[in-house]
């Protein structure tokens, strides 16, 4: 007897997070005492830049009588106060500080505390699964406030989808012709740093729009340059920067850039370029289901390669094994 399986859409589950670091809001947006409730990587987190100017994360959630810090919360000093009964916990390292009718803290009064970094005009934390310090750091964009570039342009885009599912996009130039319509297949490498982190996509882009050289440098899951090259003094970049919010969302962070030379003559243009071509991504991202095992051809090597090189990411053998 033959047993029809259940459909795909019902069955099919999604990786856990990767470690790396993750864009979770642009710095102009946080100002001084301000506080935020976010999400990311399936969990409630709170946002805050103290006195002194220092983004802080930590979990939302206050552990004495679990009020919710990023509601109501209120920045005093180095400190992040609840709004329920005035507990005070450290920036620094989420402990209680002070209690406001009790001289005796809990040696339990803590909150988790996020690794949190404030770069290239983001704030970033670190995610880990067992909350380690962080492995690597995050690169240098020096394009950024360079007077030979544009000031940047800011999109956001929420996708439903899983961060990976994403990120395979870096490395996978057969969908140029088929999503975003090209004529054929770009000529592409796709390369992995000495260090085994950082991957490259070199495609030669002689169809588009705007023919130019594409080199795609992916960082880590979260974190992605895009450079295109039309000519000498000719070039445009784009960074994605990615907040996981849970495994089935994610919520990407563009800042585009273009050099002076094509600010008035083609900057619009391939900016908006880029831009739209999202909307050609979108509806596959939309409907598709996550292949732990996917059935891949010899057409498919750069694919591969991404797979090797996401497993890196994960912590468990269980999530390693499952992603090749």
């Amino acid at each position: 007897m033959t047993i029809v399986e259940s459909c795909e859409s019902q069955t099919s589950t999604t990786p856990n997070f990767p470690m790396g670091w993750y864009s979770v809001e642009r710095s102009h947006q946080l100002a001084i005492g301000e506080v935020k409730p976010i999400k990311s990587f399936d969990r409630e987190l709170v946002l805050y830049r103290t006195r002194s100017g220092k983004p802080a994360v930590h979990d939302a959630f206050c552990p004495h009588l679990g009020a919710h810090l990023g509601h109501e919360g209120r920045v005093i000093g180095e400190t992040i106060r609840c709004p329920f009964h005035g507990w005070q916990f450290n920036a620094d390292d989420g402990k209680c500080s002070h209690i406001p009718y009790c001289e005796d803290i809990p040696e339990r009064a803590q909150l988790r505390t996020w690794h949190t970094e404030e770069k290239n005009g983001e704030i970033y934390v670190w995610f880990h699964p067992e909350n380690t310090a962080p492995e690597w750091g995050l690169p240098d964009l020096p394009e950024l406030g360079d007077p030979n570039w544009t000031t940047p342009r800011y999109t956001e885009h929420l996708v439903p989808a899983h961060v990976q599912d994403i990120c395979e996009n870096s490395c996978d130039p057969v969908h140029f012709q088929y999503v975003h319509k090209q004529q054929s297949v770009p000529q592409s490498e796709v390369t992995i740093d000495a260090d085994g982190r950082t991957m490259h996509l070199h495609s030669e882009m002689t169809e588009a729009v705007y023919p130019g050289h594409l080199h795609a440098t992916t960082y880590s899951p979260g974190f992605a340059m895009v450079r295109t090259t039309y000519g000498p003094g000719a070039e445009m970049i784009m960074y994605n920067s990615a907040q996981p919010i849970d495994r089935h969302q994610t919520f990407m962070r563009w800042t585009l850039i273009v050099r002076k030379e094509i600010e008035d003559f083609a900057g619009d243009d391939v900016m908006k370029g880029i831009i739209d071509g999202l909307s050609d991504d979108y509806p596959i991202w939309a409907n598709k289901v996550h292949k732990r095992r996917p059935v891949f051809c010899k057409g498919d090597e750069t694919l591969v390669t991404f797979r090797k090189w996401v497993r890196q990411f994960y912590l468990t053998s269980q999530d390693k094994k499952e992603i090749a």
